[in-house]
């Protein structure tokens, strides 16, 4: 009954999501149903965590009734708007690098990827959450959800903070509770579900994304690189939320760069500024995420001045708008109740500031390449990633390429800027970080390698 219970609120979860999704698209079909599915997930999970943060302001106790009532209207809504037809172009093998490719080595190359993610489902689920920082940060809150049923009102400002960064965004452990609150039961083992979901979920935009300019070969093939990374796919495993974050940035950046791509397309700009919120709503580390996905937009602006119309200015106020409205509840709550990161100091730009941290840069880049070169952790994706950083040179900044290499850029040089203000022992601050943050940002780190070398692979 348990297991029945799971896929039933899990599949709920992900129809909530999925109406989500219709809304947001103006019900107009622009992407394929297993990208759907895979988007419906993280938006469900996000959007009903969300719901019960609201809850806590209202002071309604948590149940599946409370939850899932306010959700029946999507349905309907989405059947009474009007349909449209698809937005996007069939994928097919007339044309280009969009050939079926190999069907031997596809089927080789799709065995592997289906035995990467049974793998890391039964990882997953063969044992309870027991991973310190996923008991300790993030499984003992949900627990307290559960047995409550809800956000008891003097959690921020005194239970919070007896366990370890209060100021962690609540997406996660508020869907666990709600998964206990379907089992009826603290069941620790099939809660980690989710984690695996998450990795199947971006291993489909994944693929999705590359098959839209490349071969299925093709596709399979960086698929496959990125399914069989060790740390990456460990993180299906271990319940930390770095996984999850990696689903929203990597979702967040795909759709930016679709928008930078695709004729400006709205929908694709609404998707990725929603995805950046949840990134947000997840770790801390999203609230960096947003920043660079603003940036990359004011860039792009940048660089294509004469081209840019007023409508497309404002779609940079659209952007932070809707990134806004995700977060501004948790962070109403964090300026109430003074929950502030004791990873990082108070931020300061101040320059003479920077200057004095400046020692840690050696260290900072010395972790950074013993990750770069470590295969053990990472097969020989980085220097892989390095090699045709170096060979490629001119094409990393040509097309789309240029905004995914300034991504990248971007997104190490905000992890830099932490290091330096953090007030926290460098050397042991990076040992037990980077790695987790280099699987946030991998699955992009994969799409641009998969970019970078399209043409060669036409060759």
């Amino acid at each position: 009954m348990e297991l029945i219970n799971l896929f039933l609120y899990i599949s709920l979860a992900i129809l909530i999501g999925f109406n989500i999704l219709r809304l947001m698209t103006f019900k107009k079909r622009c992407l394929y149903l297993p990208e759907e599915m895979a988007l419906s997930l993280g938006l469900g999970i996000g959007f009903i965590s969300l719901q019960m943060l609201l809850y806590h302001f209202l002071k309604i106790k948590f149940s599946i009734l409370t939850i899932v009532i306010l959700w029946a209207a999507l349905p309907v809504l989405n059947y009474l708007l009007p349909k449209r037809k698809a937005g996007f172009e069939q994928i097919s093998g007339q044309s280009g690098g969009n050939g079926t490719g190999h069907r031997v080595l596809n089927v080789f190359l799709a065995s592997g990827i289906i035995f990467e993610i049974s793998y890391a489902f039964f990882r997953a689920l063969i044992k309870p959450i027991e991973s310190y920082d996923a008991v300790a940060i993030y499984a003992i809150k949900s627990k307290i959800f559960f047995l409550t049923k809800s956000i008891p009102q003097g959690y921020f400002g005194g239970l919070g903070s007896i366990f370890p960064h209060p100021d962690y965004p609540l997406n996660i452990p508020l869907f666990q509770s709600f998964i206990y609150l379907g089992l009826s039961s603290l069941n620790d083992q099939l809660v980690k579900v989710i984690y695996p979901l998450y990795f199947l979920a971006i291993l489909v935009l994944f693929y999705y994304a590359i098959r839209r300019f490349a071969s299925s070969t093709y596709a399979l093939l960086f698929t496959f690189v990125l399914a069989g990374i060790p740390q990456f796919n460990a993180y299906a495993a271990n319940a930390y939320l770095d996984l999850p974050l990696a689903f929203y940035c990597f979702a967040a950046a795909l759709f930016l760069f679709r928008w930078l791509e695709e004729s400006r397309n709205t929908r694709f700009l609404i998707i990725s500024a929603v995805m950046a919120g949840l990134a947000g709503w997840t770790k801390n580390e999203g609230l960096m995420y947003c920043a660079v996905y603003l940036i990359l937009i004011l860039v792009f602006f940048i660089l294509n001045i004469k081209k840019v119309t007023l409508k497309e200015v404002r779609t940079l106020a659209l952007y932070a708008v809707i990134i806004s409205l995700i977060l501004a509840p948790w962070i109403y709550i964090k300026k109430v109740y003074g929950l502030v990161n004791t990873d990082v100091g108070e931020i300061s730009l101040n320059p003479l500031g920077l200057l004095r941290q400046s020692d840690k840069m050696l260290p900072i880049f010395y972790e950074f390449q013993r990750q770069v070169f470590g295969p053990k952790k990472w097969n020989i994706f980085w220097i892989a990633a390095l090699a045709a950083f170096i060979l490629n040179f001119k094409n990393c900044f040509t097309g789309i390429q240029r905004y995914i290499t300034i991504f990248l850029a971007l997104t190490v040089s905000g992890y830099i800027f932490i290091y330096l203000i953090s007030p926290i022992d460098i050397n042991f601050f990076l040992k037990k970080t980077w790695s987790r943050f280099l699987v946030q940002f991998t699955p992009i780190a994969v799409y641009w390698l998969a970019a970078v070398l399209k043409e060669d692979a036409k060759e």
